[in-house]
């Protein structure tokens, strides 16, 4: 059996004016084209500093590392009743990498035509260097966007740039640089915007950091005259376990820092975020603003999201989001509702199933409408192994074909000496690790399936045990680094 890990919603994008795609299409390609759990946005929505993007290593979740693959989607709108007006199929290389994605649309009787489809090269690593895409124009493939991607020695990226086809030639679209300093902590981060044939600065970003690593500022350069000025600076604290407790964002205004927003979070003890206040600079004072409140079930699944803002002297409702999920913390509904002057209402809902790895069979959409869930098109994730994985744009529904095995081991690209042992364990596992490090310890991090950190340890022998006694059973990736190698392996606790 074959299903899904990873799925691009490339035909939102042809429905986005080439001229304006950045600004109309570049949050869903970087959920979509780029692997969410490879991205993180350091800031929040409303400030000139949001467009910085930090690359995370792309092989923590790295898909080779998967047992099941999907062959094809197939996706139904509201006007097609049971007939598909849309498939996906996949190609895959022997590492389990995918090569290509074919779109087609349904010419009725489950006839198809080529509609757009996207070709991926990799490098020896494993990390993806190449994405070109393409659409079926007069019976022939023309060129529509591409993008380039670079990393160090160590596996961080460090460059990442976009490119549209202008008739006949690659105009370029933005770039992103990042530096990253001696312990992989990303210090500057450049944004530039395609010109002609040129790259024009825009934004450039310089991070601090305190003695653990865990951020303290962000400072926002912006290009103006043909130089860096300083315009924007934000300032953080962290509690010892590394959540932030507060972003304080500030404009540098005539010669001196002037307030704009004031953000405070409060975390339980296990490291999930319980609230985030938002607070605005007005007449010299804050004034509150919006007021976020979470709340997880006791396996750690986020089940509630509400969203109040401060209106005439006290909070006021203003939307929530329910979640709910199966034994094996699958996410089977995600159902929006607004505040209708004293009771909720609905407003939307997403129904998915899972097969037994916790990846997403079929997802369906449906809007509240005349008192009943109605199919309507809309936006449906697709999950791989427990985790989002991509976005499926104006859709009613999606199905994944299942019709064969393809079973991976870990590809070993590089001679790299850690083992883990015994996997699965239930109380102690151990790592042992013979690399060319020059120096005479390495790191250990764990993970969960939702990308949170559970576990960190330096390694200061040959072989280590590590306490695994206080963990619930599950998957997790355990990642292993020092100054010359970085290894993950996906570890199963019992």
């Amino acid at each position: 059996m074959k299903t899904q890990i990873l799925l691009f919603s490339f035909l939102f994008l042809f429905s986005c004016n080439l001229q304006a795609q950045y600004q109309q299409c570049s949050a869903i390609l970087q959920s979509s084209s780029e692997r969410v759990d490879n991205w993180f946005n350091l800031t929040k929505p409303g400030f000139k500093s949001d467009q910085i993007m930090v690359p995370q290593k792309s092989n923590l979740f790295n898909q080779s590392m998967s047992v099941w693959k999907w062959d094809t989607i197939l996706c139904y709108d509201t006007s097609s009743a049971q007939k598909p007006f849309q498939r996906v199929s996949r190609k895959y290389n022997s590492l389990g990498e995918a090569l290509t994605n074919l779109f087609e649309r349904s010419q009725g009787s489950f006839t198809w035509e080529n509609y757009a489809r996207e070709a991926f090269t990799y490098d020896s690593a494993g990390n993806r260097v190449a994405l070109l895409q393409d659409i079926w124009q007069n019976n022939t493939w023309v060129n529509f966007m591409k993008q380039e991607f670079a990393y160090n020695a160590n596996g961080d990226q460090v460059d990442w740039k976009r490119y549209g086809w202008d008739s006949s030639a690659w105009a370029n679209y933005w770039h992103y640089s990042w530096h990253f300093d001696t312990n992989g902590l990303n210090d500057t981060s450049i944004y530039q915007e395609g010109q002609d044939s040129i790259w024009v600065n825009n934004y450039l970003w310089i991070t601090s950091y305190d003695n653990n690593g865990y951020m303290t500022s962000i400072l926002t350069n912006t290009w103006i005259n043909n130089g860096w000025e300083v315009t924007n600076l934000d300032t953080y604290t962290n509690d010892s376990n590394g959540n932030i407790l507060t972003l304080l964002r500030q404009n540098w205004e005539n010669l001196s820092w002037v307030n704009n927003s004031f953000y405070t979070y409060t975390w339980d003890t296990v490291g999930n975020r319980i609230s985030t206040l938002i607070q605005e600079w007005q007449n010299s004072t804050w004034a509150n603003l919006q007021f976020n409140y979470y709340l997880y079930d006791s396996q750690g699944n986020r089940i509630m999201r509400l969203i109040q803002h401060w209106l005439s002297g006290s909070w006021g409702n203003s939307y929530r989001v329910l979640y709910s999920y199966d034994s094996n913390n699958n996410m089977l509904s995600e159902t929006f509702q607004d505040w209708d002057n004293s009771s909720w209402q609905n407003g939307e809902t997403q129904q998915y199933t899972y097969d037994s790895w916790g990846n997403s069979l079929t997802g369906k959409y449906l809007w509240w409408y005349q008192n009943f869930w109605q199919p309507y098109d809309g936006s449906l994730y697709v999950f791989a192994d427990h985790q989002q994985d991509i976005v499926l744009q104006g859709i009613y529904r999606y199905s994944a074909v299942i019709d064969s095995i393809l079973v991976f081991m870990e590809p070993a690209r590089s001679p790299l000496q850690v083992t883990l042992f015994p996997n699965p364990a239930h109380s102690t596992m151990y790592i042992s690790s013979r690399t060319e490090s020059t120096y005479r310890y390495g790191s250990l991090t764990m993970y969960d399936l939702r990308g949170q950190l559970v576990l960190s340890k330096q390694i200061v022998n040959e072989t280590t045990g590590i306490d695994i006694s206080t963990l619930k059973p599950g998957v997790y990736f355990v990642r292993f680094s020092d100054d010359h190698i970085t290894r993950v392996i996906k570890f199963v606790k019992v």
